[in-house]
């Protein structure tokens, strides 16, 4: 192009810039002495070779930018936005953040409080170590599994104290506490080989001494840890909860059955499961309409169309008695089918465990009654294996009554103990208690590792704590002392052992209903079917055996020569306290008692029935659901309130309920 047919925009680039050095320039400043004499070499400047084209971009006035450069600018943008949008936490977290980062409805928790310890757990030197199992969905595969535990320690300033926590037996972590008042915040990760079979029992223990600074006889460190009660096993999961038996799994310690259909056989079925749940540890409520909150631990109980009202959505092609629904996104168990006693044994028994579908239908789920002359250790709930003592070990067992073979009460335990070996100086005692009554205590040897300790009639209740304690004892003390864990084993052949004493008052009930009987509630037609529930199932679970789901007859009197459980008042039914015109009266013809009846309590008291059959009444007012129950002993009647209960004797007398249960005539 000549310079006559240049574009005005090219003209006024060089007007505006004329010591341009773009190396392209074929039009050289007039001024340039190469330009002046372009056939003198010496004089020309040196050119650099042009690059390849390819390997630049044009860039603003003529620049070039390496077409590398903007590739390696392209795949950084890339991975940019992929963590921006896909982890944006990890741009986020704080260093000290431990959230599993999976949503609710993928986050398995079980905390100390939902697994029955509302207050947490305490080691001492008494007391030093405890420990709790925890079942894991087995359906919903787990990305990864640990405990975290919180709370407080107190450790003298002299003393040494190590927190050992054990994973079925496998010790997985071990730390000294700090000294003085702190607070306890730990994540321990549950090896994957321990968490396989989804399964694990937590052992917790605190071991400790004193410094070499000081010599004593007492060798207690002066410890006390707190586990609280909102400690947690969690656990993050591929996929939410979504088969009957993680469902029930998943259940915390309080558990609310709805009830939309408050017919005779839907009272039936919500009346049964919730006896078998609270003798399974459950602490249940009744609603006829789905909670605020906590809709995880709920049992709905009703017909598909009125559980479609509240919310809940049936899995797609799953038909039985028992479906994982959701509701608003959370997974739901229902009971569809009004078969109450065969639903209550497959949810709190062993059969569950092959509900790994989002649906099952049992037809028939016998458990096998209670029989035989003893009852194992194990079977009450005391730890049978080897166990490490250093100064004391305790082992514990409760027993109901209803459960025992019969409703027998038991008249010994036969404790058999595997001892180790053990300097001469040594010496074990060991110390029988019963409802917190010391009922022996003796030397063991070597020799003497089995014993037969008594267990008095009158010193039992309905239901019973039985302790075995093992302590260390030597002659010498202080820093001759050389702290040593020895081996022990409260052997599996370890067992109660039944006798033929009758009982009295209450303890003498389970034996009467053993053979079998029927609930009867006379007045249900005009009762709140769920504040009648929750009244009286609590009342049920304590007498009720555990392997028994009793027959409900509304509107029905008990029938002659029949041991029954009779709610309300009923003809034919004698009590010895009784409501009357708002007042509540006890005693011969002329009452003793004489007071203004309750607005909200109870009156549980043995009776005389048509026949001169015998049973249990359950009499109540207001809404008196929630209420502590008294340890119910030989006595034969007691009043309950919200602010506590008491016992009526024959004669129209009263008594305190823990004088009563320890052993008053009935």
């Amino acid at each position: 192009m000549s310079d006559d047919e240049k574009s005005p925009d090219e003209d006024r680039s060089s007007a505006d810039n004329p010591q341009s050095d773009n190396p392209q320039s074929d039009n050289p400043h007039p001024e340039d002495p190469s330009a002046a004499n372009p056939g003198d070499e010496s004089s020309a400047q040196p050119r650099e070779p042009d690059p390849p084209e390819d390997e630049y971009f044009t860039g603003e006035r003529g620049r070039r930018i390496p077409r590398a450069a903007l590739v390696v600018f392209g795949i950084a943008l890339v991975v940019l936005l992929v963590f921006v949008f896909a982890r944006p936490g990890w741009f986020t977290r704080d260093v000290g953040d431990h959230s599993l980062h999976v949503p609710s409805e993928r986050h398995f928790v079980k905390s100390l409080a939902g697994a029955g310890r509302e207050d947490g757990v305490w080691l001492t030197d008494d007391s030093p170590s405890s420990s709790f199992l925890v079942t894991f969905p087995a359906d919903s595969p787990r990305e990864e599994t640990r405990v975290h535990l919180q709370g407080d320690t107190k450790v003298a300033e002299d003393s040494i104290v190590f927190l050992t926590v054990r994973m079925d037996g496998q010790q997985v972590f071990k730390e000294e506490l700090p000294r003085g008042d702190n607070d306890l915040d730990e994540y321990i990760d549950v090896p994957d080989q321990i968490a396989a079979d989804g399964q694990v029992r937590v052992q917790m223990r605190v071991d400790g001494d004193l410094t070499d600074q000081q010599c004593t006889a007492d060798r207690s460190t002066g410890m006390q840890v707190h586990i609280a009660a909102d400690s947690v096993a969690e656990a993050a999961l591929s996929e939410p909860v979504h088969t009957v038996r993680d469902a029930v799994v998943s259940w915390d310690r309080d558990v609310t059955v709805v009830v939309p259909d408050q017919s005779d056989e839907w009272r039936t079925a919500a009346a049964q499961m919730g006896i078998a749940l609270t003798q399974a540890g459950h602490d249940v409520t009744f609603s006829a309409a789905m909670p605020e909150s906590d809709a995880d631990d709920v049992l709905l109980a009703g017909p598909p169309a009125g559980l479609t009202d509240l919310g809940w959505t049936a899995p797609d092609q799953a038909e039985g008695a028992l479906a994982v629904g959701t509701v608003d996104d959370t997974p739901v168990l229902a009971a569809t089918e009004p078969d109450g006693s065969v639903l209550a044994s497959f949810l709190t028994e062993n059969p569950v465990a092959t509900a790994d579908s989002a649906a099952t239908d049992p037809r028939s789920v016998p458990a096998a009654a209670p029989s035989g002359n003893e009852v194992g250790v194990a079977a009450l709930g005391a730890d049978t294996s080897v166990t490490d003592v250093m100064d004391t070990q305790n082992w514990r067992m409760r027993y109901s009554l209803t459960d025992l073979p019969g409703g027998r009460l038991p008249q010994a335990i036969r404790v058999a103990l595997q001892l180790p070996a053990t300097p001469d100086d040594l010496t074990w005692v060991m110390n029988t208690e019963l409802n917190g009554q010391l009922l022996q205590s003796r030397r063991l040897t070597q020799s003497t590792g089995e014993a037969v300790v008594p267990l008095p009639a009158a010193a039992q209740l309905l239901n019973n704590d039985l302790t075995i304690s093992v302590l260390r004892d030597r002659d010498l003390g202080g820093c001759d002392v050389r702290v040593t864990p020895y081996p022990m084993q409260l052997l599996p052949s370890s067992a109660v052992q039944m006798g033929n004493d009758p009982g009295a008052g209450f303890t003498a009930l389970p034996r009467v209903l053993a053979p079998g009987f029927a609930v009867h509630v006379p007045d249900s037609v005009d009762a709140d079917a769920i504040t009648q529930l929750d009244a009286i199932v609590p009342v049920l679970a304590t007498f009720v055996p555990s392997h028994y789901n009793p027959e409900f007859r509304w509107g029905a009197a008990p029938a002659p020569g029949q041991p029954y459980i009779v709610v309300g008042e009923s003809p034919g039914v004698n009590t010895m306290v009784r409501i009357v015109d708002g007042r509540i009266e006890a005693g011969p013809a002329t009452p003793a008692l004489d007071i203004t009846s309750f607005e909200t309590g109870m009156v549980i008291q043995t009776a005389t029935g048509p026949g001169d059959a015998r049973g249990l009444s359950i009499q109540y007012a207001g809404a008196p659901g929630g209420m502590a129950l008294p340890a119910f002993g030989r006595e034969t009647a007691e009043v309950v309130t919200a602010q506590g209960s008491f016992a009526v004797n024959p004669d129209g007398s009263t008594v305190p309920s823990d004088q009563a249960s320890a052993g008053s005539p009935g």
